[in-house]
C-alpha cells in the first residue's frame, strides 16, 4: 500500500496518490478507491468497498448485529424483569430470518455449483467417449484401405506375369501358325 502513495513534507499526515495524484490523509480508505476490498453483509448482501462502511449499515439496519463478532447481540433488555419491547423482539427475528436465508441461499448456490461441476465432468467424458469411438472406426476404415489396396497389388502382381507369358507367346505362335 505504501508504494501507491508519497509522504509530503510538511509535518501534516498528508501523501499524495501516486496513481491519480489526489492528497489525502487516511491512505487506508483512499487505497481502496483503486483497490477495492469487498465487505459484504452477511445478512442482506449489500456490498461496501470499506469496512467502516458495512459497520455503520450494520449499525442501523441490523442493529441486533454485530459484524466485528458476527453476532446478535443485546437481544434481551439488560435487567431480567424488564421483556423485550415487540420492535426489539421484530428486529431479532428479523435479523434471524435474513441470517436464516443468507445461509439456505448459499447452501443452494454451493448445491448450483457442484451440481453444474458434475454436469461439466459428465459433458467431458461423453465427449472424450465419443472421440474414442470416432478414432477407433477411422483406423477400422483406413485398416480396410489398406487391405483393399493390398489385395489389388497383389492381383496385379499375379495378372503381369500371365500377361508377359501371353504377349510372349503370340508371336511364337503367329510365327507357327504361319508355318503351317
Amino acid at each position: 500500500m505504501r508504494l501507491t502513495f508519497e509522504r509530503l513534507s510538511g509535518g501534516c499526515n498528508l501523501h499524495r496518490c501516486k496513481l491519480c495524484g489526489k492528497v489525502v490523509t487516511h491512505i487506508r480508505n483512499h487505497y481502496h478507491v483503486h483497490f477495492p476490498g469487498r465487505f459484504e453483509c452477511p445478512l442482506c448482501r449489500a456490498t461496501y468497498t470499506r469496512s467502516d462502511n458495512l459497520r455503520t449499515h450494520c449499525k442501523f439496519k441490523h442493529p441486533m448485529y454485530n459484524p466485528d463478532t458476527r453476532k446478535f447481540e443485546n437481544l434481551m433488555p439488560s435487567s431480567a424483569t424488564q421483556a423485550p419491547t415487540p420492535t426489539q423482539i421484530a428486529a431479532a427475528s428479523q435479523a434471524m430470518v435474513a441470517a436464516a436465508a443468507v445461509a439456505f441461499n448459499a447452501a443452494q448456490a454451493q448445491q448450483k455449483e457442484q451440481q453444474q461441476r458434475e454436469h461439466h465432468q459428465q459433458q467431458m467424458q461423453q465427449h472424450a467417449h465419443n472421440l474414442t469411438q470416432q478414432t477407433q472406426h477411422l483406423l477400422h476404415q483406413q485398416m480396410l484401405q489398406q487391405q483393399q489396396q493390398q489385395q489389388q497389388q497383389q492381383q496385379q502382381q499375379q495378372q503381369t506375369p500371365q500377361m508377359l507369358n501371353k504377349s510372349a507367346v503370340h508371336p511364337q505362335q503367329q510365327s507357327h501358325n504361319a508355318n503351317e
